[in-house]
């Protein structure tokens, strides 16, 4: 239609260019990068897209939710967080020299690292003592902070994080009995007790508890393998039996409708797309909260 069966048609029509400097992706230094990152012809290109979509954004529509305030804690590395990512940055300096094959070593998988490496240096190498200053435990002290403000009323905290989720709480396969799915917890568990690669999640619970949490006021989304099991969970959460529930943006996300006394959202690590950010403000900035105001 109009010449514009092929993407580089319409790129070439509605689509710039843009050269600009980025950081490098395993967090060392800068470069010059050339993206597809800006649109002109936009009066044309909406008025296209308007013959397919009824567009009604949020700020049209209106709807009575909690104001929410965004705050940013910043937290510093550790000595062994630097000395790990500047082995990042020799790994990405080999790769890009072509001194090492793909198979063994990638760009990916420096990213990756480096995504686990900025959540707890322990997941990286368990061996690692636990630094007092780090993300997780300012996540924690935060946590305990909200939850002793918002006791009177039950208020209620959500805690998204994509990695390093629990072991052994993923939904069983079609062919794994009961006992047997009950066995793999209980040897994850015991092996989360002795190393801290296991679990984030894990090690965030017990510093909960150990400040004063009871146990079953915290919960993972991981835990719920059913519908029903799901049901049962939120329904704790709304009512405030359950005031810590910790899970990631694919468990949590879309369908987690817990909002009712929610006063807190924590993001403990960084989604890959923007919609999943969306996904995760949407569980509390949401219509049936009470709160009129939240903090993310």
């Amino acid at each position: 239609m109009r010449s514009l069966k092929h993407f580089d048609n319409w790129a070439a029509t509605f689509g710039e260019q843009v050269t600009a400097v980025e950081l490098k992706p395993e967090g060392t230094g800068f470069r010059l990068k050339t993206r597809f990152a800006r649109f002109y012809n936009l009066p044309e290109l909406m008025n296209r897209w308007k013959e397919a979509a009824d567009i009604q954004t949020a700020d049209m529509l209106k709807l009575p939710v909690p104001e929410a305030e965004y705050i940013t804690i910043q937290t510093e590395p550790s000595e062994a967080q630097k000395a790990m990512v500047q082995s990042l940055a020799e790994r990405a300096e080999k790769i890009r020299k072509e001194k090492i094959d793909p198979r063994e070593d990638n760009m990916l998988k420096i990213t990756s690292d480096g995504r686990k490496l900025a959540l707890d240096q322990r997941i990286m190498n368990p061996l690692l003592a636990d630094d007092p200053g780090s993300k997780v435990n300012a996540c924690v002290d935060n946590v305990f902070k909200i939850w002793r403000e918002s006791t009177p009323t039950k208020g209620t905290q959500l805690i998204f994080s994509d990695l390093s989720t629990p072991k052994g709480r993923a939904e069983p396969k079609k062919e794994e009995t009961k006992e047997g799915a009950e066995a793999e917890g209980e040897a994850a568990a015991t092996e989360e007790e002795t190393i801290m690669e296991a679990s984030v999640y894990e090690d965030i619970r017990k510093k909960l508890i150990a400040k004063g949490i009871p146990p079953h006021e915290i919960a993972f989304i991981h835990d719920a393998n059913t519908e029903a099991q799901k049901a049962e969970l939120f329904a704790k959460v709304r009512n405030g039996q359950v005031r810590v529930l910790l899970g990631s943006t694919q468990k949590m996300g879309a369908g987690t409708n817990v909002q009712t006394k929610l006063v807190a959202s924590h993001d403990l690590d960084c989604p890959w797309r923007p919609a999943d950010l969306e996904q995760r403000a949407g569980r509390i900035v949401r219509r049936g909260n009470e709160n009129e105001k939240v903090r993310i």
